[in-house]
């Protein structure tokens, strides 16, 4: 039997130090950012009063897909959790493709300051975008390097200033709702209404990011699902809530394909618009912004104990337990599409593309789990029923896939052209160290012993 929690060298400097409210800080912030402040618009476009609804049917949905990753979080709480549980429970050339798609998803990086520097040029007219996305990269950059303690404390601070905005916002905002408007839930067809929701699905998603620092973690079995499922229903109930005014206070053509902030404009005062700008918009962006640096190393990290990229790009500084190399290199890749002026559009598509197949794969891993591993199923804080997981698996599958292909077939050519070169590129380092890898997983198989999972409680 392979070992499925064998300890790395180049996670031994890892420190246990995340508790649970610095987890759930990092799931809800891995989805409360960009997302929310430019697709509610976009959703509104396409289905009016149908937004808030969307939304919260989007929310159910990552949460359901989301309880089976939970529970492979629970009873395996390892380093890089995307790569891990697909080498681990299905096979190392698919944990490779969950890592080489993980590294794309960095360029959410772009996404994420470019969103934030757009907000704050909503109340600086003429403030160039992209220098400022670059400042706030780097700024998240260095906090990243001095430890996941340190920035975990930092976004939380974050999240209590982004709630007490977004509060302000709801609380000004809902008394001036026009509760009629949502009487058609689907003005501009059925279609729309499901292209609204498949959109929307991908601002929630996120949370399960957080098992990523399951090495980190002091009490993984029980924190990961906790955080998972937690950050998510918290940032649904705040999608919905944010997403009444935007439907239902300004007219729809006011609102349809705009940014948040065009209707935080409509509703609010000057002075509570700016707090909705800079603690609201900037700092919900900021801290998803921090959240991925926290947790995007860790499936390169884990692919690098298994001989996928060379050792020392995974060195871990001892005085604060981060991977440095790994943080420089992401930082490089998240500032290209900015550099090279890439659309806020194409970064989410192509962001979106390569986090679909990901999420999909650690699902199927996850029911993998029960019969490959069925000790530490047994052992672990949190499980699901076989049928109910089983259908869960079949149906979270199904509409990762579907809306991945919609994401594809909605893509110009160049960055078409752009994935598929990334795609080759991985194609071609797998099979340069695929034999490598082979031969560090036969001498590891033979000699590290098993940790076992964390026993319920």
């Amino acid at each position: 039997m392979s070992t499925p929690f064998a300890t790395l060298d180049v996670e031994r400097n890892l420190k246990r130090t995340v508790t649970l409210p610095q987890a759930l800080g990092v799931s809800f912030q891995s989805i409360v950012g960009g997302g929310v402040i430019a697709l509610t618009g976009i959703a509104v476009g396409l289905t009016g009063g149908g937004t808030p609804l969307a939304f919260l049917v989007a929310a159910i949905a990552v949460i359901l897909y989301s309880l089976p990753i939970s529970m492979v979080g629970s009873a395996m709480p390892l380093v890089g959790a995307r790569y891990s549980y697909a080498a681990r429970l299905i096979n190392p050339a698919t944990g490779f493709a969950t890592m080489w798609l993980s590294i794309l998803v960095t360029i959410q990086l772009s996404l994420l300051a470019l969103a934030a520097a757009a907000s704050v040029q909503a109340l600086v007219p003429g403030l160039p975008v992209r220098p400022l996305a670059m400042v706030l990269m780097t700024v998240f950059f260095l906090a990243n390097l001095f430890g996941i303690t340190f920035s975990n404390r930092v976004g939380i601070v974050l999240s209590f200033v982004m709630v007490a905005a977004f509060a302000l916002y709801a609380v000004i905002g809902v008394p001036q709702v026009d509760w009629s408007a949502f009487q058609e839930i689907a003005p501009n067809g059925i279609d729309n209404f499901v292209l609204a929701i498949a959109l929307l699905t991908f601002a929630v998603t996120g949370g399960s990011f957080v098992a990523e620092l399951g090495r980190e973690m002091k009490r993984p079995g029980r924190d990961i699902p906790l955080s998972v499922i937690g950050g998510t229903a918290l940032a649904g109930v705040l999608y919905v809530i944010m997403a009444l005014p935007a439907a239902g206070a300004i007219p729809a053509s006011q609102a349809a394909g705009e940014p948040l902030t065009a209707a935080a404009e409509h509703i609010l005062p000057s002075g509570p618009f700016a707090f909705f700008v800079l603690g609201g918009a900037v700092v919900a962006i900021v801290g998803a912004l921090n959240a991925l640096l926290a947790t995007a190393t860790k499936p390169i990290l884990a692919a690098i104990g298994d001989g996928w990229l060379p050792r020392g790009l995974g060195a871990v500084n001892e005085r604060f337990g981060t991977p440095h190399w790994l943080l420089a290199l992401l930082y490089v890749i998240g500032a290209v599409p900015v550099l090279v002026g890439l659309s806020l559009e194409d970064i989410a598509k192509s962001a979106s593309i390569a986090a679909g197949p990901v999420l999909a794969i650690i699902i199927v891993a996850s029911y993998r789990l029960r019969s490959r591993y069925p000790e530490l199923h047994a052992a672990a804080p949190f499980t699901l029923n076989r049928g109910l997981h089983l259908t869960i698996a079949v149906l979270g599958t199904a509409v990762l896939a579907a809306q991945t292909y919609l994401l594809i077939t909605k893509v110009g050519g160049a960055v078409a052209v752009a994935l598929a070169v990334w795609v080759l590129l991985g194609v071609l380092l797998w099979w340069r160290r695929r034999d490598h890898v082979a031969a560090v997983l036969r001498v590891r198989e033979r000699g590290e012993p098993m940790e076992p999972a964390t026993p319920r409680s």
